[in-house]
């Protein structure tokens, strides 16, 4: 039986990336919670390996980024070659982002440096404690865990399934896990060896017999090769696989180095699936327990990670007693339909890297080159795997006032979108700010944004508003007041004790989000909840007390 275990209001089953990146964004908001995960330590395999630019931007908000630069390769650009030479070329550079880059980092260092960060919290995780069975009612969870020999019985609030594919929670609810799977076996070695091709750049190459992946791993290269056709997964075994490997590398490289005995190795087949709901009342799902996928893209650990920040925020907010219902609703609502989106994609990638008939190959690459002709279409391309365009536009959680430029023609982020990052300067120290650095508090962030000199009826209304936002919303509201102009001493009466003032020096906020007097509500996901001109700001008020309503 464990003992001095403090209650936790959520039971998070599996230590994998989503659960500890769940556990670590509950803890800063406040919310104790535990993990237990049926393993007895980490497994030490890279598995998945990189994370795209928005989710970077999580793990920075998370203060777990820095660290994992450490132990990490950056991946600059990718390229795609046909038979006939080059076809497509990726530079993540150009991208508007604060992190504009592909992270290589092996599956293990995340979870080891996000499960450092979870304990620094004070979050409990337990190893070797198997999830039996579980029941709830209208005030919690129970659930039976067998930890070692023993079992006991523990209570929360709410309970969270990220524990992978095979979810024993999935199974306890018994939620349909439909999907597909791939006939083709994939062979993956892990390998400390030097390549020549540039290693800050991730290489595919789509030959006649089998796609070719070489992606740079923090020391040495992954490669990632497609069987033949009557393979089937199974043992690997290295003698055999490292010729298979070798001969692959020959036709695209000259002289082939020899490889070394692999880190890892192994062979393996490929599945989609979706599950059908993300909750049951007070049992939730998430990450590779909700959807698993082709490794191609790099898509499923990032998404699980996105799915725990897009959980998290709403949870804290339910358990402190706001929201009700409607706010975990919006948990599947938002979530579900990117990874039916994400699939889609994946699966057309997949598909079209292991054509095998020479005029659909032919076809292929010929729209491959077309797209690395067009800036604007490789852009999306980039931004769509990056996963920066990922938005709520449709979520019944967002919304607008009834005068906002919502139009062809609007400016900055619509409701539900992320909200892009921007370089301002404290008004109070004089020193730099990036809008993003607010995410490290886990709040909502209330941006007021203040045009050209702004006149008498303007003033009136900011500071109305300004005074007007009930106290107890300042526990979860954080406010900004963001300047197009010095202040010219006039700062101080602007914002009486309530919000932080920063000046836009460069005009970055007005370019990235248009001029005037507005107001935009930006969610602890950095996703925009509500915008609206100033003039609206009693709508802003109404909206507040919806989302922040008691008792729900």
């Amino acid at each position: 039986m464990i003992t001095g275990s403090r209650q936790a209001k959520v039971l998070i089953v599996g230590a994998g990336p989503t659960g500890l990146a769940l556990g670590v964004n509950l803890l800063r908001g406040g919310i104790p919670c535990r993990i237990i995960d049926r393993l007895p330590q980490r497994r030490p395999w890279s598995r998945a390996l990189g994370l795209h630019a928005r989710t970077l931007e999580f793990l920075d908000a998370m203060g777990v980024l820095q660290t994992l630069r450490g132990r990490s390769r950056p991946i600059r650009a990718v390229n795609l070659h046909g038979e006939k030479g080059p076809l497509l070329h990726l530079d993540f550079t150009s991208l508007d982002t604060p992190e504009p880059a592909l992270l290589s980092c092996p599956q293990s260092q995340v979870e080891a440096v996000l499960e450092e960060r979870y304990r620094s919290l004070g979050g409990e995780l337990w190893r070797d404690a198997e999830l039996l069975d579980c029941s709830q009612d209208g005030a919690g969870v129970r659930a039976r865990v067998r930890i070692g020999e023993q079992v006991t019985e523990v209570g929360a609030e709410i309970l969270v399934g990220a524990d992978g594919a095979h979810s024993r929670v999935r199974e306890l609810l018994g939620l349909p896990f439909e999907g597909m799977d791939y006939e083709e076996t994939f062979l993956l070695a892990d390998l400390d060896v030097e390549l020549d091709l540039p290693e800050d750049q991730s290489h595919g190459f789509l030959l006649p017999g089998g796609a070719l992946m070489a992606i740079p791993l923090p020391s040495g290269w992954r490669l990632i090769t497609v069987l033949e056709e009557d393979a089937e997964p199974g043992p690997a075994d290295a003698e055999r696989d490292l010729a298979l490997l070798s001969e692959r590398l020959s036709q695209v490289l000259e002289p082939v180095p020899e490889l070394p005995e692999p880190i890892w190795l192994t062979r393996f087949s490929v599945h989609r699936r979706l599950v059908s709901h993300y909750r049951r009342n007070r049992i939730f799902l998430a990450g590779d327990a909700c959807h698993i996928q082709s490794p191609m893209g790099a898509q499923g650990m990032n998404t699980g990670i996105a799915d725990a920040v897009n959980l998290a925020w709403k949870l804290v907010l339910f358990l402190r007693g706001y929201g009700g219902g409607a706010l975990l609703d919006s948990y599947q609502q938002e979530r579900r339909p990117v990874a039916v989106e994400m699939l889609r994609e994946v699966n057309l990638l997949s598909r079209t890297s292991t054509l095998r008939r020479p005029f659909l190959r032919g076809a292929r690459d010929s729209l491959l080159k077309l797209t690395g002709q067009r800036a604007p279409a490789e852009n999306k391309v980039m931004r769509r795997a990056s996963q920066l365009d990922i938005h709520y536009r449709a979520s019944p959680l967002v919304d607008a006032g009834p005068d906002a430029d919502l139009g062809w023609r609007h400016q900055g982020p619509l409701p539900g979108d992320r909200v892009p990052d921007v370089a301002l300067v404290s008004l109070h120290d004089g020193g730099p700010r990036h809008l993003h650095g607010l995410l490290r508090q886990p709040a909502h962030h209330l941006l007021l944004q203040l045009g050209e000199a702004p006149d008498h009826p303007t003033r009136v209304i900011l500071h109305a508003l300004l005074s007007r936002v009930p106290d107890e919303y300042l526990n979860e509201l954080r406010i900004t007041l963001i300047l197009n102009e010095p202040p010219e001493g006039a700062a101080p009466d602007m914002a009486p004790g309530r919000a932080h003032l920063w000046h836009d020096k460069d005009g970055d906020f007005a370019e990235h989000f248009g001029n005037g007097s507005r107001l935009w509500l930006m969610r602890p996901d950095g996703h925009l909840a509500y915008r609206a001109p100033l003039s609206d700001a009693d709508f802003l008020l109404a909206y507040l007390e919806r989302l922040f309503r008691r008792g729900g």
